[in-house]
């Protein structure tokens, strides 16, 4: 059998895990490891596979053996041709998603006899010839958690790049003591990291005093610049006092309060730090019948909308009456304040907390780190829940389907798109409704059929 070599064009930054991600795939497959050499140091050896590796500014046998132009984002083109792989990438991101989708597009494909030997060895004889260029239809697409219940964040962001992933929200009560660590470990993996905490509230918005709010602001200001700036996060995610099914405090409609409050503090955290990328998380429920006070919204944030109606915006997947207004409410809002790639939402019918035993963190914690026997205990309780999600994500993928082609056109793929998957044990297992939803922020037109069928024969994503 022929031996593989990976010859790379660069060995900086995103390109490595390009590298750590074919070989992967090809011990997987293979059970032999890659031979990787620099493009610089690469000498033909006829008793081997050669897979080139880049872009065409980097490694400059991709530059000879492709004549595709790449244009968009994170775009990759494969080329198989005999013993020769070509996985070009229009950037660094693109070469990774293309080493990943050298698996999913075709080696799972092409091990398949569909006969009752079901599988052949495709590396006993030469590669099928194949060609195959995508980017993703969501440019920016990924999850939500809680820091605290993330417990192991380097298994958490391995498993958002399988799925092609780029944008993670991470809420906590205290800043982690290694968060600096993982917004390394997430930069190097392509994936941008958005601090949450809240403005304004704790965990009832009846409580919040709506008409002195304004004297938090300040806070609000020194508690980034004493927890978050020093960080190397990319931007901020807050909630304010939206998260109810009142639309008023005190008397006081709460989009008019929430409004001039957002606004103000935004204008005084913008002025400070300009620039910085501002995610206001709000709750439909409150807001719903005043959206006029929401298209004041300071054009400079990004409105990241929940709770908006039935399935995939409830938390339970079963839950689909009412799904058309949900599409029409949709509608409205991406159209709002008229800046489409201002607009974002999270997604749920996946896992949350347990509310029931919910206690905010005592203070800074490290995130990522639990012991064997937690995790056992922790996938045991998950997997009957995620059962049940599974099931209802089998019956219903055509209502978050339509809704998410629905924010890509309308929004010319810039909406933010991101699914709240937290206390879900994702770190360990890639279940099936996340992979499929993450296969749905790349598709545009592949048919969900075909889609829910590539997702299942992926072999790292795991059914309940």
């Amino acid at each position: 059998m022929k031996k593989n070599m990976i010859i790379y064009g660069s060995y900086e930054g995103i390109q490595v895990q390009a590298i750590k991600h074919l070989t992967q795939i090809l011990l997987d497959t293979t059970v032999e490891h890659p031979i990787c050499v620099s493009a610089d140091k690469y000498v033909e050896e006829k008793e081997c596979r050669h897979f080139f590796i880049g872009t065409k500014e980097s490694n400059p046998y991709v530059r000879q053996l492709s004549d595709r132009e790449l244009t968009h984002k994170e775009e990759y083109y494969i080329k198989v041709a005999g013993d020769t792989v070509l996985i070009e990438g229009s950037d660094d991101a693109g070469v990774l998603y293309g080493c990943i989708d050298f698996y999913n597009k075709y080696l799972m494909k092409a091990e398949l006899t569909h006969t009752q030997a079901y599988f052949k060895d495709i590396y006993s004889g030469v590669f099928e010839d194949f060609e195959y260029s995508a980017y993703p239809a969501t440019e920016r697409r990924g999850l939500w958690t809680w820091g605290y219940v993330t417990y192991d964040y380097q298994g958490y962001i391995d498993n958002m790049v399988r799925l092609k992933m780029n944008t993670l929200i991470m809420w906590n009560d205290f800043v982690p003591v290694n968060a600096r660590e993982m917004v390394e470990y997430a930069h190097a993996n392509n994936i941008k990291v958005y601090w949450g905490y809240p403005w304004g509230w704790d965990t009832s918005c009846m409580d919040v005093d709506v008409k002195n709010i304004f004297r938090i602001t300040d806070w609000i200001i020194d508690h980034y610049t004493e927890n978050y700036a020093h960080l190397g996060g990319d931007g901020i995610y807050f909630q304010s006092f939206t998260e109810t099914k009142e639309d008023k405090i005190n008397g006081m409609l709460i989009a008019e309060a929430v409004t001039e409050f957002v606004n103000h503090t935004a204008d005084q955290m913008l002025f400070k730090y300009p620039g910085l990328e501002l995610q206001f998380g709000l709750h439909a429920t409150s807001v719903k019948n005043q959206l006029d006070y929401m298209k004041n919204v300071d054009p400079r944030l990004t409105i990241v909308w929940e709770d908006c109606g039935a399935f995939p915006y409830d938390y339970i997947p079963s839950k689909i009456a009412g799904f058309e207004d949900a599409v029409d409410f949709t509608k409205q809002i991406i159209a709002l304040r008229g800046e489409e790639e201002k607009f974002g939402t999270v997604l749920k019918g996946f896992t949350s907390l347990d509310w029931s035993c919910f206690e905010h963190q005592k203070g800074s914690f490290y995130t990522g780190s639990v012991s064997p026997k937690l995790a056992a205990g922790r996938m045991l309780r998950k997997s009957k829940i995620w059962h049940f999600v599974q099931a209802y994500w089998l019956r219903n993928a055509d209502k978050a389907y339509e809704m998410i082609k629905l924010m890509n056109e309308a929004s010319d793929g810039k909406a933010l798109i991101t699914a709240l998957v937290e206390d879900s044990m994702f770190e360990q297992k890639i279940y099936y409704p996340v992979a499929l939803y993450a296969a749905m922020c790349w598709e545009r037109d592949m048919e969900l059929k075909d889609l829910m069928c590539e997702v299942a024969l992926s072999s790292y994503v795991d059914f309940a």
